[in-house]
């Protein structure tokens, strides 16, 4: 009994240390994170890097914050009350933002469940379907 009680025990800790995440180096991202890194944050260096599970979470020296997935596919992307980087969203995305909204930009992306929630430095955040169609707003 005082066996599977240590084994038990030894296997919920191991557990719990495996989910906990862990600060890494820059060099254990993913190549597709660091090229998306290197083509949208150019000259911009990377303050730390956390592997949570099975994502990454990159903190930039000018604060932007980016989550990627393992293999190295963005998931968020936020840059405080800075304008996204072009290329990020989707063509017809911009498209709309620029038509409805001029005299306000993204700050930040978050994509999951085959959308996209766009947030706006007015505080308003969108919802794109995958193809970057507007389809409402986050309530």
């Amino acid at each position: 009994m005082k066996k599977l009680f240590v084994a038990l025990t030894s296997f919920f800790v191991l557990c719990t240390f495996v989910s906990c995440d862990r600060v890494v180096t820059s060099d254990r991202l993913p190549a597709q994170a660091k090229q998306f890194i290197s083509a949208h944050f150019n000259g911009i260096d990377i303050l730390s890097v956390r592997k949570d599970g099975s994502q990454y979470e990159v903190v930039l020296f000018d604060g932007t914050e980016l989550d990627f997935t393992r293999g190295g596919k963005w998931t968020k992307v936020d840059c405080g009350m800075n304008p996204l980087p072009d290329g990020i969203l989707p063509a017809n995305t911009v498209q709309y933002l620029t038509a409805k909204f001029p005299m306000n930009f993204a700050t930040k992306v978050k994509y999951e469940h085959k959308r996209y929630e766009v947030g706006l430095n007015n505080d308003l955040d969108l919802l794109f379907d995958k193809n970057g169609n507007f389809i409402g707003t986050d309530d």
